[in-house]
């Protein structure tokens, strides 16, 4: 069991790691920056 545990801690680590690097934090921050942008037009549409 501790290996599968240790196994799971190290992977989420790992994803953990790769979602904090730079370009990933960029390119999350354009998407919901699109996001918000989309509805800011459709509410000053009416």
């Amino acid at each position: 069991m501790t290996p599968m545990i240790n196994f799971s801690v190290a992977l989420f680590e790992a994803v953990a790691d790769f979602l904090g690097s730079e370009p990933i934090i960029y390119l999350f921050g354009s998407v919901i920056f699109c996001f918000v942008c989309k509805g800011l037009k459709s509410l000053m549409s009416f």
